[in-house]
């Protein structure tokens, strides 16, 4: 059902296909031609695929991965191609809809993919019949990774049969140039909440992955991490809230008024007795050349009693409480810039200046006192008295609730030597520090995996056992959503929410008349609730127009309680919204978007569309008209031909919705026109149509 009937939804599995052995294909581009050759042992068969107006529509069809622009629900495109095979050539006009997003299961894993439907017509300008129906399933970094076709029904949106499919046997790793930018990864306050689980020390690392990996290192070497099947441990709840002091025992320390603080909370072993709160202080600053968000102040254990590592220990580096200037620590450095800011991407790497015998740890319950209150740090021995990150690799990961994302993954570094006394004498130190996180950072999440190695280890990749984890089962939107059913007026929408659901309180539907990559959806279940019935993990979508294309997603929703808050003031968090993605190749995975066509329609327009202005504008021509009046229109459609002899060489170009009056695009026909269009047909064409 999922090549059949790939519509409405939001994830496919190809994996269980049989696949045979098939052709090898090469392309090469030529200016406006685009020359595909499938060679299968000795036989090749030599296609060249040419735009006749001398642009880039070849290499659109062919590449489509490469026009990332056009990979987003919603986007259209009309293609004017010459196809020339066996010495024939012949005239093909194919129309094409981005008709879904999601993730698509290869033999080779998972993939985040656009769904595209393509209607390929051949034959003279305004006699073409329909050749094909192809939906093809597209990687941004991989190309085409899946394609059925067949003859198409009558609608041009199903088919008669499947004729072909072609599944994708191998794919180079995932999010090989995944990058994240700085507002990807340092939120506003209260925009996210992450629930994972800490399994606690001497964890094995062979215990994380089905793969059973000895050490560290040969689980960071994969480039693909299942860490579905870990359940168990004690809860932990990521959030950024605003830097307040109440927020912390820290303040008289640190100097927690930074005027562009951040506070990053981990609220650990939830709903139990001798729960804590690890946090860290940040300050983002940006830059000519780079973007750092720097670390000001940190607690780990916080209110917990013991020894420096095993309790309470609160770290202070450079800050604005009147005491010694400390080394400042960078924890994010963003050295990259496009159009749309700082980004980090594999290879980044940044360090902190080494600590000259700095008094910076504070080792006691919340400033009570005791032996050895404060600590002091530098270098000894091996350690090189530094905290320092960097950025391996990218690659995807399966978590606990059974969402596949694509992450950055990250290691950053603690490493210096602990004294008890000033001037740092070795007769008076007390500890050694190389501790080694392993962070899976994701876009617009951040953290969705955390592997932390003991106190102390020799080095970052030997050791065999983990002293705690974060390991996320959510709040994420819903894993696929699906349409049900249709009618005139209604939609039926279904959603897995996921492998772990006990912090879902409520789901969120938001639906429009075009995508929400396009605009911010005009409807939802809290402003328009007496359209929406719910039932668990469904809902009835009423009062619809009939013959017209929705636009829907879902979100999820969780109270939570912060351990500092006063009892029953929960915050209500929501996970993210389409179209801002966990992930950005294409802008899709979670959350997902579906489409829907209500049926009937009912009428057809009889009012002429007047008024019609054409005006050039970058890129092509901007056509805008009056809108009419009649009830039974629910949209325009834009015609073109290159005579204006006859209406018979009028063919489509494009649909636009009712809200919508003008239409801007790069047509090849010398001629266009405007109807309005119904559930049941379109409207007059002027002097052609009467």
């Amino acid at each position: 059902a999922d090549l059949t009937s790939p519509e409405g939804r939001t994830r496919w599995r190809v994996s269980g296909l049989a696949t045979a052995v098939g052709p090898t294909r090469s392309v090469t581009v030529d200016g406006s031609s685009v020359v595909v050759e499938d060679r299968d042992g000795e036989t090749a068969i030599r296609t060249v695929w040419t735009d006749p107006a001398g642009g880039s529509a070849a290499e659109r069809w062919v590449l489509p991965d490469r026009r990332r622009d056009l990979l987003h629900p919603g986007a259209r495109d009309v293609l004017d191609l010459e196809r020339s095979r066996d010495g024939r050539t012949e005239r093909v006009r194919v129309l094409v809809d981005v008709v879904g997003i999601g993730w698509i299961e290869l033999p080779a894993g998972p993939r985040e993919v656009a769904l595209q439907r393509a209607l390929v017509l051949v034959g003279p300008e305004g006699s073409e019949t329909a050749e094909r129906l192809v939906h093809r399933w597209i990687d941004p970094r991989a190309g085409v990774v899946t394609e059925v076709s067949g003859p198409p029904a009558p609608d041009g949106r199903s088919r008669l049969a499947v004729g072909a499919v072609t599944v994708l046997d191998a794919v180079v790793s995932g999010a090989a140039d995944l990058t994240i930018h700085l507002d990807e990864l340092d939120f506003d306050p209260k925009q996210v909440v992450l629930y994972g689980r800490d399994r606690g020390p001497g964890t094995p690392v062979s215990s994380l992955t089905p793969d059973g990996y000895a050490t560290i290192g040969d689980l960071v070497a994969a480039s693909t991490w299942d860490f579905s099947g870990d359940t168990s441990g004690d809860e932990v709840a990521q959030t950024v809230v605003p830097v307040v002091s109440s927020e912390t025992c820290n303040l008289g320390q640190c100097g927690y008024d930074t005027p562009n603080g951040r506070l990053n909370r981990e609220d650990h072993k939830l709903g139990l007795a001798d729960a804590y709160v690890n946090n860290q202080v940040t300050e983002q600053v940006v830059g000519a050349t780079d973007a750092t968000v720097w670390l000001r102040a940190g607690a780990q254990k916080e209110g917990v009693s013991g020894a420096f590592g095993t309790g309470e220990s609160r770290l202070c580096y450079i800050g604005n409480d009147g005491t010694q200037e400390r080394t400042q620590v960078p924890l994010w450095r963003f050295p990259h810039q496009d159009g749309t800011g700082f980004y980090l991407q594999a290879g980044d790497t940044w360090q902190a200046g080494p600590f000259q015998c700095e008094q910076n740890i504070f080792n006691t319950v919340c400033g009570s006192g005791g032996l050895f209150p404060r600590l002091w740090s530098k270098a000894c021995g091996t350690h090189a008295g530094t905290q320092s990150g960097a950025v391996i690799k990218g690659g995807v990961v399966t978590l606990p609730s059974g969402h596949t994302v694509n992450a950055l993954l990250v290691r950053t570094v603690a490493d210096f030597c602990v004294y008890t006394v000033s001037g740092c004498p070795a007769l008076f130190k007390a500890d050694e520090v190389r501790t080694v996180v392993y962070l899976w950072q994701t876009p617009s999440l951040g953290t969705v995996v955390l592997l932390q190695s003991d106190q102390n280890v020799a080095d970052t990749t030997s050791f065999t056992t983990v002293h705690n984890t974060n390991i996320t089962y959510g709040l994420f939107p819903p894993l696929s959503i699906t349409v049900t059913g249709t009618t005139d007026t209604t939609v039926d929408l279904s959603w897995n929410p996921g492998n772990d659901t006990h912090k879902i309180s409520s789901y969120k539907v938001y639906w429009d008349t075009d995508s929400g990559s396009v605009s911010p959806y005009a409807f939802d279940s809290d402003a328009d609730a007496s359209q929406v019935t719910f039932n668990g993990t469904s809902a009835t979508i009423s009062g619809l127009t009939p013959g017209t294309t929705y636009y829907f997603t879902v979100t999820s929703r969780s109270e939570f309680q912060h351990l500092s808050d006063p009892p029953g003031t929960p915050t209500v968090y929501e996970s993210i919204v389409f179209p801002t993605q966990v992930s950005g190749d294409p802008s899709s995975v979670y959350p997902t978007e579906v489409q829907a066509l209500t049926t009937g329609g009912g009428c057809t327009p009889t009012e002429e569309v007047t008024g019609l202005v054409e005006s050039k504008v970058a890129g092509g021509i901007q056509l805008c008209w009056n809108a009419v009046t009649d009830a039974c229109a629910v949209g325009y459609r834009v015609l073109g031909s290159d005579t204006a002899d006859s209406d018979a060489g009028f063919a489509p170009i494009a649909d636009v919705d009712a809200a919508t009056t003008c239409w801007t695009g790069d047509p090849a026909s010398r001629y266009l026109l405007v109807i309005s269009r119904g559930g049941t047909g379109t409207g007059p064409w002027g002097h052609y149509g009467r």
